[in-house]
């Protein structure tokens, strides 16, 4: 591992002969999670590497100096970000991009485009990805647009090879070049990405067991077809058990402790996540772990091989309890497939949880006291009440605009984290506003929900996580009488 150790570092601090690439997250005052072609408000504790930038600085690093900056972790100001990066003297930039925060996002690259006017800038994320053109021509301070961040497409750009260029919508003077995009074979591969570069240590799941603690990728996009959901319309991909336990061998040099392993949805190739699993307990590498997934790929033959590799955490997107509503977006699992998955999980040692969503077109106050019921009634252990989002992409905005929920500029300006934005026939935005806060108190104030907490803490770290998270559920409840 010390041999192995060293050479990541030789990596990271030889000269390439393409000049320097800063890949960065911008900053901002909160805390702003951007990747995977989605971003939201950190509502809790929680914060993990852009993932998007770690695989992009794997791509890149054999040709250029790559430089990766998390100025939102880092806590950075637009100011000092910008310096920092001029200070680089970089040849090109890669941002990655949030809907939530548009027009600071926006601002920031202003500023970087009049501090450094003849470099390349690249931007990844949200509108970028689903309104290329029209973003590029709107704004003039970046010069393209990713629309898939595993492929080489960005060192191709940035290398000024415009041949076959079909996951990347550019700017040649004037001119906004776009070709359909292309679609690879299932599996895909890249060099393992410069975990080292960024600050492991500040990052955090909120029931995670240690730190320091990274973001790895085994899969892109999902092939499940959720309606409210942005993943499902992007081409499912996965790696390879081989190029990622090459990846992992380096973040165990790195002394990483906990891995977020950020799918969309872990283990749908189950031949490959099993033959990743199985090594990682032959490599004996103690890492805790924990991922998203959907509940039917956690089984009695999954869920004890989970475990033994170190998951210790799982979370399942349950949305409603109403089997019709469940159906209307195309979820693909009924209620009753729901319940033997979160049992697995509690008999094996892995904590659950479940994601909800209130305020659903069509649904009315009854249904969300049945979800919360619900939620109660799988006794995960955690539950993320989660207000009905317009995401661009998704057939639920589509839904919300022909039906007049919502303006065509709604879901591209605001974060739904403490504001609803859909207001239907059956549930008035402040009763979306009403329910959720019950959401969060019948769930998470129960005298046996406290006790069980308290009773799995082992660890100081997980001390200091319980106060966190108590600290934010009492502020959520703040805000949400400040809204009310």
């Amino acid at each position: 591992m010390e041999t192995l150790l060293k050479d990541v570092r030789q990596q990271s601090s030889k000269s390439i002969r393409g000049g320097a690439v800063c890949l960065v997250n911008p900053p901002n005052e909160k805390i702003v999670l951007r990747d995977m072609y989605s971003s939201t408000i950190s509502k809790g504790v929680y914060n993990w590497p852009n993932v998007d930038l770690l695989c992009i600085s794997g791509i890149l690093k054999e040709d250029f100096a790559v430089h990766l900056i998390d100025a939102n972790t880092l806590g950075y100001t637009c100011e000092e970000t910008v310096d920092k990066i001029t200070r680089l003297n970089p040849v090109a930039i890669v941002f990655s991009f949030g809907n939530s925060v548009k027009e600071d996002d926006y601002r920031f690259v202003q500023q970087l485009r009049k501090r450094l006017p003849g470099i390349k800038i690249c931007g990844t994320g949200g509108l970028l990805y689903h309104s290329p053109e029209s973003e590029l021509r709107a704004h003039p301070e970046f010069d393209a647009c990713l629309l898939n961040f595993t492929t080489k497409d960005v060192l191709k750009f940035l290398l000024d090879d415009y041949d076959d260029l079909n996951n990347i919508v550019y700017r040649v003077d004037d001119k906004i070049i776009t070709r359909p995009r292309k679609y690879y074979e299932h599996q895909f591969s890249f060099p393992v990405p410069l975990h080292e570069q960024l600050p492991l240590s500040k990052y955090k799941v909120s029931h995670g067991f240690q730190k320091p603690l990274t973001a790895v990728l085994t899969a892109f996009g999902c092939p499940a077809k959720c309606g409210f959901c942005v993943s499902g319309r992007i081409d499912y991909r996965y790696r390879s058990a081989e190029n990622i336990i090459e990846e992992l061998n380096v973040v165990k040099a790195l002394n990483v402790k906990e891995i977020f392993f950020r799918d969309n949805v872990f283990g749908a190739v189950k031949k490959e996540s099993t033959k990743l699993m199985e090594q990682m307990v032959a490599n004996d590498y103690r890492f805790s772990w924990v991922a998203d997934t959907r509940a039917n790929l956690i089984t009695e033959e999954s869920a004890p091989l989970m475990r033994k590799s170190g998951c210790h955490a799982l979370h399942m997107g349950v949305e409603s309890a109403s089997d019709e509503t469940l159906k209307k977006y195309h979820k693909g699992i009924g209620i009753e497939k729901m319940k033997k998955p979160f049992k697995l999980c509690k008999d094996h040692g892995i904590q659950s949880l479940g994601y909800f969503i209130i305020g659903l077109p069509g649904e009315t106050v009854d249904d969300i006291k049945r979800t919360i019921d619900l939620a109660i009634q799988l006794d995960c252990d955690f539950a993320s009440f989660n207000m009905a989002m317009p995401i661009i992409g998704t057939d639920l905005r589509d839904e919300a605009l022909s039906k007049g929920y919502i303006s065509d500029e709604t879901s591209a300006k605001y974060d739904g984290s403490l504001q609803p934005l859909i207001e239907s026939e059956h549930l008035k935005k402040q009763q979306i506003l009403m329910m959720r806060k019950e959401a969060f108190r019948r769930f998470y104030l129960r005298p046996s929900y406290i006790a069980k907490r308290i009773s799995k803490v082992r660890t100081m770290f997980q001390v200091h996580m319980l106060f966190l998270e108590a600290y934010n559920l009492i502020r959520r409840q703040a805000d949400s009488n400040n809204l009310s």
